[in-house]
């Protein structure tokens, strides 16, 4: 028995490994959309639009078919695995593309709290598969005992309930409506399925090959074709057998070639479109890609099956070797010539606070005033998230005081989406008088992950064997995504804008330091973006990124914004000379530690001039500093892990545990050293778009859906900190 039971095992695991990417590509769409926020939100942003609806559920039609069909093909290249495991090649390419549906379903089950259970999410499986065995008798016994007439009239039916649930699924476009038509769409797809050999062998009148096929082939060599295609190189079939297979396979391969050409047709617009991509958002994008990918690595194995040649061992090993003579993930660096640039005549961090507080006038040498309150911003990443939330509160703080804010605004730090966020507030001030902080919100809320998203799952792979192709990655799409939103907007003409108008900017009023930070990816350095030009005594070993580009030599905003916001994968490094630049967040998440650094020296420079002249305008200065967080508080609990996790994986999981601990650390320096100096009177303030303890619910992404919005912008009415540090700028 316990022999039996091993044999079993191991003929599961080889169909197992058959399919293999459909079901690790199920298990990962399963994870994303019922696991992370992110997925969760996606699915949200899906139900804003009816045109979304109907592309989601066209990307869903296709990751099915292409999942079954695909599947079919590799069962029937595999005939030893056939002899032993018959059922199991013939039943699981209908399980998986069966399992579509499941996947999806059980995704908008968990936006409700009280079903987002994983016990309940494998009771919902197991009766899913309950019913496919229910299901699939029933449709068998139908297809024996029924005539092909019936069987082609019970078809047309099926289809024509396909068409209605479809426009009712998309004319309602709410999640109830899935989730009660989704199964419908399931039970109809396993009809097809199951009756479409006997419609179409039943009659060999009903096969000929359709008169327009004639125009562009062959008759004998589209029998060719299909008898290479559904033929296992290996088997030793019959004629006869051939032939029922060119007989029953022409018609469904003629229609799966015709609707994953439309499909393509569909992705390969979001691919090359901005527009298009944002039209039909990410969540049918993700569909369509599982479709691709799932297409692509399936045909690979075919032809590797097939022509005794394994391909995706070639891929990878093309993508190596033109990696060393392609490089796809350069900075967009442009040249600029005309006003001449050159970085290294930046301004530096003393002579930047002095020429900030000669804009003061006689405020800060007024002796009536007690003191001068010197702001320092630090923003948190988190893509769209961190975005919106610090940019709405900067905003906010702004409008409350009448502009009072920006005129004790020195510096902006942040990392991520904190720097998008810092980044879009200072263009506010440019080109918007009236209703800033809804047209910030309004720019923010744009959908930026479309675009890049449609890059990432496929193009990307291939751009290497594309000559000439260097800068259009994902990276560059996300800039691309910044800089056009499509709503005319005084921020997107911002975004397209050279940096070395904000560097060099004669702007009296409102010029504070911008530091964007990043991390070289080959050692882990901090780096940063600055409109100052860092000084050893000061920074320390923090790169100068602008520093590395020659004289004639620049980028545009949204390259210094994505620059540190390339959070791999979805994001690569980006490469300047022979240096890689990743995410701020690798060091520091909020930017805190080059604000310690400056406030440091800056202390240094007024301690100094004090103890030369004691009643120096400097004695009112008095640092302060607003973190503006988007983390939660709430520790995940500490638990027991795999030794297999801890052999294997232990580095792994420390890095990305001390991505959260050095930020924290940097911050708790920060705040201990504006203690000490200000003898125990903080004057560092945490404004956090989470309340204590509360768990992580806001998606950290690059698009956000309208409900989370929402509930940000109801943060922040009621957000006590924000309150508070209204009331305090209102007096001075």
């Amino acid at each position: 028995m316990i022999k039996k039971l091993l044999q079993q095992l191991a003929i599961i695991i080889q169909v197992g490994r058959t399919f293999f990417p459909s079901i690790l590509l199920l298990t990962i769409a399963y994870a994303f959309f019922k696991d992370f926020v992110q997925g969760k939100d996606i699915i949200l942003t899906g139900l804003q639009s009816r045109q979304t609806s109907f592309f989601f559920l066209v990307g869903l039609l296709f990751w099915v078919l292409i999942t079954w069909y695909t599947s079919r093909l590799i069962a029937y290249n595999h005939d030893r695995l056939f002899l032993i495991a018959k059922k199991g090649l013939y039943h699981t390419p209908r399980i998986l593309g069966y399992l579509c549906f499941t996947v999806i379903l059980l995704s908008f089950t968990a936006l409700y709290p009280a079903f987002d259970n994983f016990y309940i999410h494998i009771g919902i499986l197991v009766l899913n598969l309950i019913v496919y065995g229910v299901l699939q008798h029933f449709f068998e016994i139908i297809k024996n005992r029924k005539r092909r007439e019936l069987l082609i009239r019970f078809r047309i039916i099926t289809w024509v309930a396909f068409i209605l649930i479809i426009a009712v699924m998309v004319v309602v476009n709410k999640v109830q409506t899935y989730i009660y038509l989704l199964p419908v769409l399931q039970t109809g797809y396993l009809y097809l399925v199951i009756t479409r050999r006997k419609i179409s062998e039943s009659s060999t009148k009903h096969s000929k090959i359709p008169s327009w096929w004639a125009l562009t082939t062959s008759r004998d060599k589209y029998r060719q074709f299909i008898t290479w295609i559904f033929t296992d190189p290996a088997s030793r079939k019959e004629p006869v057998q051939s032939d029922v297979v060119i007989q029953t396979e022409k018609n469904i391969f003629s229609l799966f070639l015709l609707f994953s050409i439309s499909a393509l047709i569909i992705y390969l617009n979001a691919v090359l479109n901005i527009h298009f991509a944002r039209f039909i958002s990410p969540l049918p994008i993700i569909l369509l890609s599982f479709g691709v990918l799932l297409g692509a690595g399936n045909i690979l194995s075919l032809l590797s099956t097939k022509l005794q040649i394994n391909f995706h061992f070639l891929f990878i090993a093309g993508l190596i070797i033109t990696g060393y003579f392609v490089e796809t993930h350069g900075v967009a660096i442009h040249r600029k010539s005309s006003p001449f640039i050159d970085y290294s005549k930046r301004t530096t961090l003393r002579n930047k606070f002095v020429q900030w507080l000669d804009t003061k006038g006689n405020e800060w040498r007024d002796s009536s005033n007690y003191t001068l309150p010197v702001y320092f911003v630090i923003a948190d990443g988190g893509a769209s998230r961190s975005a919106y939330w610090t940019a709405s509160v900067l905003s906010t703080l702004e409008t409350e005081t009448n502009g009072n804010f920006s005129k004790h605004l020195f510096c902006l730090s942040g990392a991520s989406g904190g720097s998008f966020g810092n980044m879009v507030f200072y263009g506010s001030l440019y080109g918007i008088n009236e209703n800033r902080t809804e047209k910030i919100q309004s720019y923010l809320s744009s959908d930026f992950l479309s675009f890049p998203l449609a890059r990432l799952l496929g193009p990307d792979l291939v751009i290497p064997f594309i000559p000439g192709v260097r800068s259009g990655d994902r990276a560059r799409a996300l800039e691309i995504s910044m800089e056009n939103t499509g709503k005319k907007d005084s921020l997107s003409r911002f975004m397209r804008k050279d940096i070395s108008e904000i560097v060099f900017s004669n702007n009296r009023d409102f010029n504070p330091i911008i530091a964007i930070n990043a991390t070289r990816m080959q050692d882990g350095a901090p780096g940063v973006i600055s409109n100052i030009r860092l000084e050893n005594e000061v920074s320390g070993k923090r790169i100068d990124i602008l520093g590395l580009l020659e004289k004639d030599e620049s980028i545009h905003i949204s390259t210094a914004v994505v620059l540190g916001a390339r959070f791999p994968y979805f994001s690569p490094a980006g490469r300047i000379k022979d240096q890689y630049f990743v995410d701020g967040g690798y060091f520091d998440n909020s930017g805190s530690g080059i604000v310690h650094e400056m406030i440091l020296d800056l202390q240094q420079m007024i301690t100094d001039t004090l103890k030369a002249n004691s009643l120096h305008p400097f004695k009112k200065i008095r640092f302060h500093v607003v973190h503006i967080s988007n983390q939660t508080e709430k520790k995940d609990q500490l638990r027991k892990i795999h030794p297999l996790v801890n052999d294997l994986a232990a580095p792994i999981k420390t890095i990305m545990g001390s991505y959260a601990s050095q930020t924290d650390f940097n911050n708790l320096r920060l705040n201990k050293y504006l203690m000490e100096l200000y003898k125990g009177d903080t004057t560092f303030r945490i404004i956090n778009l989470y309340k204590k303890d509360e768990a992580n619910y806001f998606p950290m992404n690059w698009s956000i859906s309208d409900s989370s919005l929402k509930k940000m912008n109801q943060r922040l009415i009621n957000n006590v900190e924000i309150k508070a540090m209204i009331h305090e700028l209102s007096t001075h």
